[in-house]
């Protein structure tokens, strides 16, 4: 019940004991043959009170049959109101002083904070708990329980309904301060999220909110995360192409389809001597209207001479048995799970196949991998995704430091510091390149050193290839974004002087690719 609603109530409450007082006052001091011990004001307030109470003294009571009922009326009323009190009272105790007494005991811990109450806020508090157990997890909600699966990995844990901001304002200054808005409003989420940030002046606070789309111009300390993009970088990264996977199919549509293959299109950019041929079965039009310059980047329904290829199958997969038979991966990702179980057991009754068999479901299988549960998206690395960003502003600040000028870090609009990520998350197809013959999946400083070995011994025409590659990659990320080639470079109209093929660039444009292959040795 909101406070609102308390005062209501209880306004209410007083006004009908009130009258009912005044009531009884008045037809008690009428004359009659035995004289009443209600004669004052005061007597029929300690009567209501008596009477309210369940006490019930008996040194005054009404004699008059009209206060009579009216006493029968409080006597009726009184249980009810009675039980109503205690339980605001109790309520008050426990869902405002003691949720507010456990702040104060914690303010001096690291802070997680959690907009919503809701199985994913619980799933992510989980998640953090685990590489974090010494600080507090906070969830503002009027849901006062915690999933018994959540509650025993948070050793410090509050539930309370008290405000975002005043629960932000009690943490000590000097502690960090780590904010999570995932509600269903992922647009209220974006909001809230800029609006804390303009009016809570804390150095070490982050907000990290679940939104759809990402505005170009958004303060340093706010992440936005969307489930769909969450899903395909793990996904990738889990996961990444081998040097003999050449035939993707990817079986769905939607929002979980889309990124699944944009994502892969700016991590998997290989030498020319490997080209991928993604063969895509639903409705794309929408993922075409979007990116209106992809034929720039890639052939469309077929191969380029040096680059990949999309081909958006206008037939059922299902009417497709040779191309199942040449796949090399199979991913089967519709946003309705229970579509894609029916999808993979009917592949797996009909189709034979060598292909590795992806599947976007919760659920596990021996004839398939699972993808995009909530276990696996809604933790500490994916959604704030630390270390990749560790590695963009790296890279950041080596071009700063290699051109002498260039924005920090917090001066980047939201489209730089993502096309610095993007180079980040190029950093394992990196490493394997350059040590093919381990089988990396992950960026550490040991795999970096490693691949940073071989790098030193290459000669120029090796780096030059590396340069190529990186080039490549720095476009397509650039016209997925529908960027294109200008003589003048215009950053309101998407447009670009560099967006040509590598051998068009000067030299001294090209040495700058040497940058993202140089930060393996940074990480190093």
């Amino acid at each position: 019940m909101n406070k609102k609603r308390v005062i209501q109530i209880i306004v209410s409450i007083v006004a009908f004991y009130l009258i009912l007082m005044l009531l009884l006052f008045a037809v008690e001091s009428i004359p009659k043959d035995s004289p009443s011990s209600i004669d004052s004001l005061g007597d029929a307030a300690w009567y209501v009170l008596a009477t309210l109470t369940t006490v019930g003294y008996g040194d005054v009571t009404p004699i008059s049959f009209p206060g009579k009922v009216i006493g029968a009326i409080m006597m009726v009323s009184s249980a009810g109101v009675l039980t109503f009190l205690l339980g605001l009272v109790f309520t008050l105790l426990f869902g405002r002083l003691l949720p507010t007494f456990t702040l104060w005991r914690y303010r001096k811990k690291d802070w997680y904070i959690f907009s919503s109450v809701d199985e994913r806020s619980q799933l992510l508090a989980e998640g953090l708990s685990k590489d974090d157990p010494g600080a507090a997890y906070i969830f503002c909600g009027s849901e006062k329980n915690l999933s018994q699966e959540h509650y025993p990995a948070m050793k410090y844990h509050v539930i309370t309904d008290t405000p975002l901001e005043m629960v932000i304002n009690r943490q000590d200054t000097d502690a960090k301060c780590f904010i999570f808005l995932v509600t269903e409003n992922k647009w209220q989420n974006y909001d809230v999220g800029k609006n804390l940030l303009s009016k809570v002046h804390k150095e070490r606070l982050k907000v990290y909110c679940e939104a759809e789309h990402v505005p170009d111009h958004m303060p340093a300390a706010l992440t936005v995360f969307n489930k769909p993009d969450c899903i395909a970088r793990k996904y990738w990264n889990d996961n990444p192409l081998g040097q003999n996977e050449s035939v993707i199919l990817l079986i769905g549509d939607g929002s979980t389809a889309g990124k699944i293959l944009e994502r892969s299109l700016l991590i998997n950019v290989f030498p020319p001597s490997q080209t991928i041929e993604y063969h895509v079965f639903g409705n794309w039009e929408n993922f075409r209207r979007d990116h209106y310059e992809l034929e720039n980047i890639v052939g469309i329904n077929g191969l380029n001479f040096d680059d990949d290829g999309i081909f958006f199958e206008d037939k059922n997969w299902n009417a497709s048995a040779d191309l199942i038979k040449r796949a090399s991966r199979i991913i089967i990702c519709f946003d309705d799970e229970d579509k894609n179980r029916s999808v993979v057991e009917e592949l797996n009754s009909y189709f034979p196949t060598k292909a590795v068999i992806d599947v976007y479901s919760d659920g596990t299988d021996e004839t398939f991998r699972s993808f995009g549960g909530d276990t696996g998206i809604f933790t500490r690395e994916i959604v704030m995704h630390e270390k990749l960003n560790r590695v963009a502003r790296m890279l950041n600040e080596i071009y700063r430091t290699k051109t002498g000028s260039g924005p920090s870090w917090a001066e980047l609009t939201e489209f730089k510091r993502q096309s610095n990520i993007a180079a980040a998350d190029h950093m394992l197809t990196k490493i394997r390149l350059l040590r093919p013959q381990d089988d990396i999946r992950e960026v550490t400083p040991e795999t970096c050193a490693l691949a940073y070995e071989v790098y030193k011994t290459f000669n120029e025409e090796q780096k030059d290839a590396c340069r190529w590659l990186e080039h490549k990659r720095w476009v397509r990320f650039h016209v997925l974004n529908n960027w294109s080639y200008s003589p003048v470079r215009n950053n309101e109209m998407r447009q670009h002087t560099m967006i040509v093929p590598y051998e068009s660039l000067g030299l001294e444009e090209q040495l700058l690719d040497d940058m993202a292959w140089e930060l393996l040795g940074e990480i190093t």
